[in-house]
């Protein structure tokens, strides 16, 4: 669990984000956010393009 909490801190920090608790908070309420921040979307998860 530690691990995917420092990959979420590592990932916000990385797109600029001043606070990190609020970045954690927003990115925590919806499922699809923290993956468009890794520049994964659903449709190339499914592989449509």
């Amino acid at each position: 669990m530690a691990a995917l909490r420092n990959l979420a801190i590592g990932a916000l920090r990385l797109t600029g984000c001043d606070n990190i608790t609020a970045g954690l908070r927003k990115h925590g309420r919806d499922a699809s956010r923290p993956l468009t921040t890794l520049g994964i979307t659903w449709l190339t998860t499914l592989g449509i393009t």
